[in-house]
């Protein structure tokens, strides 16, 4: 048994190991960022596997000085002698770049060069052109590189330490010291960065390198030390714990021998669980890669819109295609490239998907393991495969005769998948080995608690998808961005968005102003929360039933009708052409119509008794059932005692329905500044725009209606605040219950 130490060891070494393995995938956090010539989204992982993409930069700065260079030439007509020996250079490595892909779409061509070579060699033209004239940048730029190669196989040694660890005796020591090692190249392989980025602030170059400074360094060396502290703990917390008894040895030998295990190897081997869950979560997050547009490898061009996701991409083909249809009507792009591309992406996307299913079907008996595995190794396959289409697909668009035209990018985020998939490969194909072969006459099975969970695992992923995924936004709070840019370190500000509600006085004015509304109509809501119980009580005490299926179906559908059309019911009720204008001026008691709805008079009891009539009756279908549930004996019995109808509602309906009373008024206050924004934009109106703006018309108004760049990031300031008000709400209310009622929600 594992002591409470070793256990907190494990999980804070764990931890680290996984924190370090996500920080090479944030391309902002890698530490071979010396220039910014390395591109922003150009993570470590990317680094090692994708030579073009982390050196690409430098190459064209430096031709495109070189092209500067050659106009101003051109421009002030030097000496005949060197404006040919320029053009000769220029003309030569012209054609070095360019001969391919001339010989390729010539009709007098016999030979046909396959695309993917012609790009590589298209490149490794330019970067020896580049190396030849910029010796020691290259040479800096190559160090760079093999530097996050081998700060990557560093934490890849810590990663085989994690496995090695989930083992038992000897190998989870061994473990505890590779993942020592692994920790110490990890923090060691620093040492090249600074030393490549002093090597580029010291040398002069005939572009401007814009040299930066690599900030992450501290970051992955903080994690590494972590990691190796746990790991010394853990071996010292390992070594100083107790032998087993004799009793405990036979025990284990009698249950190996039943089970046809040996028992050396049970003390000394690996357990197949850490290669379980290693597919099932890395399952889960290259599912979560599906649905981000970052990290999108189908999007090989500019004119393919860059919110496009991986699974948009390969079961849209209309979206995918939408800005595209140009270069395919005129045949500057054939549409087979682009089919392979989509096709692939659907590849991908079933290969992504059946692998989580069998993640899912992997928690059953070893019949399911099997089967699981057999998909898990399918999957994953097709997903890698498939990204290799995409490359293709890129590769025929950059030998394109129109290539300048079609504007190709990079499909780095293949590198993502490619990698995520060959774990989950791997660690099936380790898992299939080494689960026991089933029984002949064994059937496919899962525990009870598991299939529960699998019936609600849909409704997580649903919930995921557009509850927790969408707080991705919250990133554009740190940035000036506005509509249509890219998010990058340039545009990085920090908490400037955070500081502003409190440095402009206007600003500042306009949140308390909205902040007062919203409080305002909230307590209103909390004080008349009450209301839809009673309704329920009292449509309970009906004997008719026809009468109240009645009362019940009128007061209920006012839910279903939108705020739209219950304005425009307000409107001809209340208008100045309205019901009520009409009735008053033929009677002769107005001398004109008048609209009602203008005006601020009163304007936060009118919205609460439109919302009231609108959502009572539906508010008191929970009450109804809970009151639906309530014993009858209990009536019973207080009829015998001779309890009078209202004695009942207050002595046993009114207690029995107070704990759902508790709970949706915890809920409502946790609420308390998300009440809506459908009705006030619909009712609101020059004469009463500030009293009726709450604070999710403000953001809406912030975001679409003030045409200011700077809006998106503060409105995402403003929604961050609400979301953790309403959390931080929702525990003190819950705590306060638990402390009054001694129940809580959790």
């Amino acid at each position: 048994m594992k002591t409470s130490k070793e256990i907190v060891f494990n999980y804070v070494q764990k931890g680290a190991l996984i924190i370090l393995l996500l920080f090479t995938f944030i391309g902002f956090l890698n530490p071979a960022r010396i220039s910014k010539h390395i591109s922003n989204d150009s993570s470590l992982l990317k680094s090692v596997f994708y030579f073009k993409g982390f050196s690409n930069g430098f190459v064209d700065a430096y031709y495109k000085q070189l092209t500067q260079k050659e106009d101003s030439l051109s421009t002030l007509k030097k000496d005949d002698s060197d404006d040919a020996a320029l053009e000769d250079f220029y003309s030569q490595l012209a054609n070095m770049m360019n001969e391919s892909t001339f010989e390729t779409n010539s009709e007098s061509s016999e030979q046909k060069i396959d695309a993917e070579e012609i790009m590589y060699a298209d490149y490794e033209t330019r970067w020896r052109a580049f190396k030849e004239n910029n010796s020691n940048l290259a040479d800096i730029i190559e160090f760079n590189r093999i530097a996050c190669v081998l700060t990557f196989i560093a934490i890849l040694i810590c990663f085989i330490g994690m496995y090695m660890s989930c083992g038992t005796g000897i190998l989870k020591k061994a473990g505890y010291i590779v993942i020592g090692i692994g920790s110490i190249l990890v923090a060691l392989s620093m040492i090249n960065y600074k030393i490549a980025f002093t090597r580029i602030s010291a040398i002069n170059s005939s572009f401007d390198l814009k040299i930066l400074k690599p900030v992450s360094i501290p970051i992955f060396i903080a994690f590494s030390i972590i990691a190796f502290i746990s790991s010394i703990l853990s071996i010292i917390s390992l070594c100083s714990k107790k032998q087993i008894t004799k009793q405990q040895g036979a025990d284990l030998e009698q249950l190996c021998i039943q089970q046809g295990t040996d028992l050396q190897k049970l003390q000394n081997g690996f357990s197949v669980t850490s290669f379980q869950v290693t597919y099932r979560v890395v399952s889960l997050i290259m599912f979560i890669f599906l649905f981000l547009p970052a990290v999108n490898p189908a999007r090989i061009m500019e004119n393919i819109s860059r919110n496009v996701s991986l699974f948009t991409s390969g079961f849209a083909y209309g979206t995918y295609t939408k800005n595209i249809e140009r270069a395919l009507i005129r045949g500057w792009l054939p549409r087979s490239v682009i089919n392979l591309a989509f096709i692939s992406s659907m590849i991908s996307c079933i290969g992504v998907i059946v692998c989580g299913l069998a993640s899912c079907i992997s928690v059953g008996n070893n019949r399911l393991k099997r089967y699981a595995h057999i998909a898990l190794l399918g999957g994953s396959t097709a997903v890698i495969l498939s990204m290799f289409g995409i490359v293709k697909s890129y590769n025929l668009i950059c030998t394109n005769p129109n290539v300048e035209k079609l504007k190709p990018i990079s499909p780095s985020g293949y590198v993502f998948f490619v990698v995520l998939a060959g774990i989950i490969f791997l660690s099936a194909l380790i898992s299939f080995i080494k689960t026991p072969t089933p029984l002949k006459d064994e059937k496919p099975h899962i525990d009870a608690p598991l299939q529960l969970f699998l019936m609600l695992l849909p409704f997580l992923i649903l919930v995921f998808i557009f509850s927790y995924l969408p707080l991705w936004g919250w990133r554009y709070a740190f940035f000036d961005y506005s509509a249509g840019d890219v998010l990058s370190m340039e545009n990085w500000v920090g908490l400037k968005w955070f500081k502003a509600p409190f440095e402009n006085p206007a600003t500042r004015s306009d949140i308390i102003r909205v902040l007062k509304n919203t409080l305002a109509m909230s307590g209103l809501g909390l004080l008349t929360s009450w209301c839809p119980m009673f309704f329920a009580i009292f449509l309970s005490e009906i004997r008719n039933t026809k009468v109240k299926r009645v009362i019940q179906t009128l007061t209920t559908i006012p839910n279903f009708i939108s705020w739209v059309l219950v304005y425009a019911i307000a409107f001809c009720i209340f208008g100045t052409e309205g019901f009520i204008s009409s009735l008053f001026v033929n009677k002769g008691i107005w001398d004109s119509g008048k609209n009602m709805l203008m005006g601020d008079h009163f304007i936060w009891i009118k919205m609460l008794l439109w919302g009231m009539w609108k959502s009572l009756g539906w508010s008191a279908i929970m009450y109804i059932a809970a009151i639906s549930g309530i014993d009858q004996e209990l009536y019973e019995a207080a009829t015998v005692d001779g309890a009078s109808r209202i004695q009942k509602m207050f002595h046993i309906t009114l207690p029995e329905l107070i704990p759902t009373f508790i709970v949706l008024l915890i809920l409502s206050v946790s609420n308390i500044l998300s009440n809506g924004m459908d009705q006030y934009l619909v009712f609101k109106n020059s004469t009463n725009k500030g009293p009726i703006e709450v604070l999710d018309l403000y953001v809406y108004q912030l975001t679409f209606g003030s045409g200011q760049s700077s809006s998106i990031p503060f409105s995402t300031v403003v929604s961050m605040f609400k979301s953790l008000v309403s959390v931080i709400l929702l525990f003190i209310t819950n705590k306060i219950s638990k402390w009054v009622r001694g129940s809580s929600i959790f």
